[in-house]
């Protein structure tokens, strides 16, 4: 299970050595499937520290850089956004003579089997004479001579001579072997104060706990970690409607994934998986639309999420509530949330709608000197640079305490969409206005609702150039 980097939290990297005098950093950033060895095209920033004040270590930190290359979108569609990253580190002494036996947090990086000098110049070898190759190095670790270059380990021939499948050293030359490169999976997620420093996620179930909600005929998509979770099973009183099994196969295209309760993430409501999932034609009529105004198509009350961390295995259980129907046009708010992954929230009781603009006056002349007079109809205060925004107003059903989480990071989110719940999604990008809510408790507010304020983040006229 990799290690996971929140980049809008700091992550620190330390390199530790009593002989430190300067550490290199190369930051290696990449999507795709997970590799062990360096890829020159995926090298996009090398730093280096000296020490300070000889306390033999210097520190890093990479978020900022990490996060440059990481762009959550949502258009409809729930996809993982995330990279791999891999830290290469080399470490010199006063004389910029190498250092092998440095320590790293996380120790992750730490990766260094064994490393010493070759005695010997022989073609696709390894030769020292000084080495005890058989108890510290394995087929397919990787050498590294002083310049960089890499080649496998083919076979381990003795404790003083390995064969290479690259010919890359000469007599006299430094190496050092690896048992490969450590890849981190980046996020766009963060870590609470209270969680210290560099926090990890240790469990599958990639929202907040507490009860989430849907509407009626409406699929719900829970987003889950490919590299920890089992399986994800919906459940309607007391028994299982829908059980999806979780793989991974190493790629940043699914290392985020979001099982939808009717199985397909992309058709949230009847008509959708009609025409998208079974590629069928949708024709209304009046015995459909009161089979769908009696039945509560997709229906759920449980979500078992199954997962293995480093130290044991564990099932989460989500409560699922479903709103009542309501004579309000109901709204899905997504936003991406403290791990990283698009959670959605439903706004269903009323909304308000506002235009607002912003403008620059000037005063001109409407004087014509030449005929002597002016045109009364001429504006003589006129507008400039008018800028025109809309803004929207919503207001959550009666929802449980335990929603205060979602609320919370919702708050917190950088990145927000709406979508109209209609017979034509319209996914509109929007602002949190509100800069402050009171979180509510039942003890003291009995029933709890929220009201949140957004403007739409783009202006009502086309002014992209």
């Amino acid at each position: 299970m990799a290690k996971l980097i929140n980049t809008r939290s700091p992550f620190y990297v330390k390199i530790a050595d009593s002989n430190l005098d300067s550490a290199e950093l190369k930051l290696y950033i990449y999507e795709g499937v997970k590799k062990t060895s360096l890829d020159s095209a995926d090298l996009k920033y090398t730093i280096t520290k000296s020490e300070l004040e000889a306390n033999n270590y210097v520190v890093f930190e990479i978020s900022e850089l990490v996060r440059d290359y990481i762009e959550t979108k949502y258009d409809g569609e729930y996809d993982s956004y995330c990279v791999w990253v891999i830290i290469d580190v080399s470490v010199s002494d006063t004389n910029g003579s190498p250092i092998y036996s440095w320590t790293s947090t996380p120790s992750e990086i730490e990766n260094i089997k064994t490393s010493g000098t070759a005695t010997a110049s022989v073609v696709d070898e390894l030769i020292d004479n000084t080495a005890s190759f058989t108890s510290t190095v394995a087929v397919g670790d990787i050498a590294v001579d002083s310049q960089g270059n890499t080649a496998n380990v083919v076979s381990v021939d003795s404790d003083t001579q390995l064969t290479l499948d690259t010919n890359i050293f000469t007599t006299g030359e430094a190496y050092f072997i690896i048992s490969g490169y450590y890849s981190f999976l980046a996020t766009e997620g963060y870590g609470y104060f209270e969680e210290g420093i560099n926090p990890d996620l240790d469990e599958g179930l990639m929202i907040p706990e507490g009860n989430i909600y849907r509407v009626n005929d409406r699929s719900i998509n829970i987003p889950v970690s490919a590299e920890t979770t089992n399986s994800v099973a919906f459940r309607l009183n007391g028994e299982t409607i829908y059980t999806k099994s979780i793989s991974d196969n190493d790629n940043t295209n699914q290392k985020i994934q979001y099982i939808a309760s009717d199985g397909n993430s992309t058709a949230d409501s009847y008509i959708e998986r009609v025409l998208e999932s079974q590629g069928g034609v949708f024709e209304n009529n009046t015995l459909l639309e009161a089979f769908e105004e009696e039945v509560d198509l997709g229906e759920i009350d449980e979500v078992y999420v199954n997962y293995t961390n480093a130290t044991e295995t564990k099932t989460k259980v989500l409560k699922v509530k479903t709103f009542d129907c309501s004579k309000y046009e109901p709204i899905r708010v997504t936003f991406v949330n403290k791990f990283g992954a698009l959670q959605d929230m439903y706004f269903t009781r009323r909304s308000n709608e506002s235009v607002n603009r912003k403008t620059e006056d000037y005063k001109a002349s409407v004087m014509d000197f030449t005929n002597f007079s002016y045109d009364t109809s001429s504006h003589q205060m006129r507008t400039l640079n008018l800028i025109g925004n809309e803004s929207i107003t919503l207001n959550t059903d009666y929802i449980d305490e335990s929603c205060n989480e979602h609320i919370k990071q919702l708050m917190l989110s950088e990145q927000i969409w709406m979508t109209r719940l209609t017979d034509e999604e319209k996914i509109v990008p929007l602002k949190l206005k509100s800069n402050s809510l009171q979180l509510k408790k039942s003890v003291n507010d009995k029933l709890i609702q929220y009201t949140m304020e957004f403007d739409v983040a783009a202006d009502i006229i086309n002014n992209i150039r």
